[in-house]
């Protein structure tokens, strides 16, 4: 049974389940058509207070030689050097600063640090608290999703190639989403 309004005596520290949370990633390629990918590689903690939303926070890291864009080569190329360099930069992190309640219950923005590419920017994630079951084995679940769009120049990437008809290879805007399902911390 799924319960969207948690009562004080409930959990609130949770737990990342890497098994059942994605970072997808999307952008634009070519002008007509977006390239999407994940990451498989997520953990992290995350404290969430609904009759305080403000006081609760984020820590997350994802580990970024487990991209999968559905193309071995393309990900042998977004591994290497030139591109996410997992060699000298092997995680993202992001830890939140605040955390803003919207006017929608279960409905906020997570404001924080994304540690990327040698990079740390502020960055706000649009995040929805999708509920909270019990699982037919008494384990408790609970999940969330966050959106955000960052641009990739400003964490160090290199702009897209110069297109013929102009425009670039790819966009400098990367739209992220975060499904993450926890598990009590």
């Amino acid at each position: 049974m799924t319960n969207l309004a948690m009562t004080a005596t409930d959990v609130r520290d949770w737990q990342i389940d890497a098994t059942h949370s994605t970072f997808e990633w999307a952008i634009r390629h070519m002008l007509v058509s977006t390239v999407k990918g994940a990451f498989a590689g997520v953990s992290g903690q995350i404290h969430y207070d609904p009759q305080d939303v403000a006081a609760s926070a984020v820590r997350a890291e994802v580990q970024l030689a487990s991209v999968d864009s559905h193309d071995a080569g393309r990900d042998e190329h977004l591994r290497a050097e030139g591109i996410f360099n997992v060699e000298q930069y092997p995680t993202a992190t992001f830890v939140s600063t605040r955390v803003e309640p919207l006017e929608n219950a279960g409905h906020f923005r997570v404001v924080g640090d994304l540690a990327l590419h040698g990079v740390t920017r502020e960055v706000a994630f649009e995040t929805t608290w999708e509920g909270v079951v019990e699982q037919p084995n008494g384990i408790l679940r609970a999940a969330f999703t966050a959106r955000t769009t960052i641009l990739r120049t400003e964490f160090g990437f290199a702009a897209g190639r110069e297109l013929p008809i102009g425009g670039l290879t790819t966009s400098d805007e990367v739209a992220l989403t975060m499904y993450t399902t926890c598990q009590p911390a």
